[in-house]
């Protein structure tokens, strides 16, 4: 797993950006997320890892791993383990997802904050039946960068120490990594984040809180927006968007229409980014439709999109490889 160790002063300017060599042909550079939101692991959906690897053997999966698993009342550290490994190859990579269940929260020894809900106040919208655990839909931003960096820190502590060695890249929980949690993670060590998006995938949750506190953190992100530098007081912190949301919003049409219009921009100059993904928690049911696509794009597009790590995508921007 590449690890990035490349952000010198000199290196970070917004320049380097739109900067590239002429050693190939500009492609677009595909990263496929999966985010773990930290509330169970079911057959089905470890199921769907298996799906996903035979067809598509060739495609990294950047992994955003959430320690709240482990943080449960009677969690089995072992066996939880177990089923987090048995969906990892050697070719993906390890990032860091939180959403701030309760749970985890207080495992980093701060109160817990039960608002606002990413819902709206006084609604809620559960997936599972199951939850003994709470504060999935709580924004993260409510926490101060203080308690934030206490949080982020016990995550990487527990992943560790259950084996899972991470890299330098977070995604936030509901996509809302604002001021708070951006210094809090650059303080922590992560280079790269990946939680700007743009709500237009999100209309089948229209009537919720969270395409609005999404558009109040990334009010110029869209679907085209590419890597970009964001100023922290901890430090530079590369942006790298999560241009086509995740697979529970976006059909396969629109995930190949995103990658399309990626593949138009293209000149001869300019690479560019583009990211899809999808869920742990709903992969039996949207694993597929991301299966369908990427093997639609690579029917249609052939050798102008690649497929490759959150990671290894960040490595081209900032060293301006092509």
């Amino acid at each position: 797993m590449l690890k990035l160790s490349f952000f010198h002063p000199i290196l970070l300017t917004t320049s380097l950006i739109s900067a590239c060599t002429a050693q190939s042909p500009p492609v677009v550079r595909v990263a496929v997320s999966v985010d773990w939101e930290g509330r169970d692991l079911l057959d089905e959906n470890l199921q769907a890892f298996v799906d996903f690897h035979k067809a598509h053997p060739d495609v990294p999966l950047t992994h955003f791993l959430n320690a709240a698993y482990f943080t449960k009342t009677d969690a089995d550290e072992k066996k939880i383990a177990e089923q987090i490994r048995q969906t990892l190859r050697p070719i993906d990579e390890l990032g860091l997802h939180i959403h701030p269940w309760k749970s985890l929260v207080e495992a980093a020894g701060i109160n817990y904050r039960s608002k606002p809900t990413i819902w709206g106040e006084g609604r809620s919208r559960s997936v599972s039946k199951t939850d003994e655990d709470v504060g999935h839909d709580i924004s993260i931003e409510a926490y101060a960068t203080d308690e934030m960096q206490k949080i982020v820190r016990k995550s990487r502590e527990i992943l560790n120490s259950n084996g899972f060695d991470l890299g330098t890249s977070f995604r936030a929980g509901a996509w809302l990594a604002g001021p708070h949690v951006r210094e809090a993670i650059r303080r922590e060590g992560f280079l790269v984040d990946s939680s700007a998006t743009d709500t237009k995938w999100h209309g089948r949750i229209a009537q919720y809180d969270l395409p609005a506190m999404i558009r109040s953190i990334w009010p110029n992100v869209t679907s085209t927006t590419q890597p970009f530098f964001i100023e922290t007081p901890a430090g530079k912190l590369l942006e790298m968007p999560d241009t086509g949301a995740l697979a529970d919003y976006v059909t396969v049409e629109e995930m190949v229409g995103h990658i399309q219009d990626a593949v138009e921009k293209l000149n001869a100059k300019h690479h560019r980014f583009a990211h899809i993904g999808f869920h742990q928690e709903t992969s039996a049911e949207y694993a597929p439709r991301v299966i369908a696509a990427i093997q639609e794009i690579k029917a249609k597009f052939g050798k102008r999109v690649i497929f490759e790590t959150l990671e290894v995508s960040a490595q081209h921007v900032v060293t301006r490889e092509p």
